[in-house]
């Protein structure tokens, strides 16, 4: 009985074996779609894997030659869509860029940085303004909300660093829209206070040298000066030494007669390109400030000033340099200037006009 009992227990694992076998062979014929995709999708990861690390190692051909092949074996991959946009641009195919966005954002419409992205190259390259700025509504809106579990997920700051950036873009494109559109003054103007508008609600969450400078171009723009040298002088603080803030105060100062400020920061803008070898922007500047220097010397300001040193050269005080409005040692020149570098002329001025 034992014996039939061993037989028979055999027997039916042999064929409960075998008829698991028939079934996997079946499965393959009948199923063989569905295992293809699989092994598809398997080889696909793989070629983005290695099209990432291609990518690390600045190899950008390898790794958009990676992407393709991914792509060709799993078209759904909206990583390999987005990383192969992102290669394109490198080598100025917008097109081509923007149709790897496009299709990336239909396999995953939230997928915000993509849409940014997309956004940029819209307005940046083929200057398609009202489409971009749709896309950075878009971006905005599915945004994900802001996600807190204790120590699991904290999103908070890259929600609110994406708003910004969409935000800060979204008002280049309306810049450029004005710009574009600079012949209707009515239209123009317009535009740039939807630039305002947006550079204003980038800052809630992106305070940056790039939008504090933008928001100020665009208030110099409209003619809101005090707007306009209060935000300079942001951007100033946030990057003293980046020429353009300082040189387009200056430009403000000059317009509005304040000569002895606008001689200031060109100063600073000639010394900061002096030290990067920019010669022509350099000899500009200086071209530029010879010009205030002349307004400057038969104004009543400068005679005020003159009277001052000599007062003080009288009186046999140290030898003096003057420095944002205030009379300095020259052993303390050097430590005044780096300083000085980090503000702007008329600052105060600024910030009263504003809060008025």
């Amino acid at each position: 009985m034992k014996r039939f009992l061993r037989v028979f227990k055999n027997t039916t694992v042999k064929i409960f074996s075998f008829v698991l076998f028939i079934a996997f062979i079946a499965s393959i014929f009948i199923f063989k779609d569905f295992y293809l995709s699989q092994w598809h999708k398997t080889l696909s990861f793989y070629y983005v894997y290695l099209g990432d690390n291609y990518y690390k190692k600045h190899k950008p051909q390898k790794a958009i030659n990676s992407y393709v092949k991914a792509l060709n074996l799993y078209p759904k991959h909206y990583r390999a869509q987005y990383n192969l946009a992102n290669l394109y641009v490198v080598y100025e195919d917008y097109y081509s860029a923007l149709d790897a966005y496009s299709k990336a954002l239909s396999l995953r419409p939230d997928f915000t940085v993509a849409r940014i992205d997309y956004a940029i190259v819209l307005s940046e390259a083929t200057f398609n303004y009202d489409r971009a700025i749709e896309e950075y509504n878009l971006a905005i809106e599915k945004i994900p909300k802001w996600v807190y579990i204790p120590f699991i997920v904290d999103n908070k700051h890259s929600y609110k660093h994406n708003k910004g950036v969409a935000y800060y873009n979204q008002g280049l494109a309306w810049r450029g829209k004005s710009l574009l559109n600079g012949e209707d003054l009515f239209l123009s103007r317009r535009f740039l206070e939807n630039a305002v508008d947006s550079y204003e609600k980038a800052l809630k969450s992106l305070k940056t040298y790039d939008v504090y400078y933008n928001l100020a171009i665009a208030h110099h723009l409209l003619k809101n000066p005090e707007h306009a040298g209060y935000y300079y002088c942001k951007a100033i603080e946030k990057e003293p030494m980046k020429y353009e803030a300082h040189y387009n105060l200056a430009i403000l100062l000059k317009g509005m007669k304040r000569y002895a400020d606008s001689i200031e920061e060109f100063k600073k803008a000639g010394l900061i390109l002096d030290t990067k070898g920019n010669s022509n922007k350099t000899r500009y500047i200086y071209d530029v400030l010879n010009e205030v220097n002349q307004k400057y010397a038969v104004s009543e300001e400068y005679e005020n000033l003159r009277e001052r040193l000599d007062e003080e050269e009288k009186a046999g005080k140290k030898e003096v340099t003057y420095v944002k409005g205030k009379m300095l040692v020259v052993d303390e020149f050097d430590g005044a200037m780096i300083k000085n570098f980090k503000t702007c002329a008329n600052k105060q001025y600024f910030e009263a006009g504003i809060k008025d």
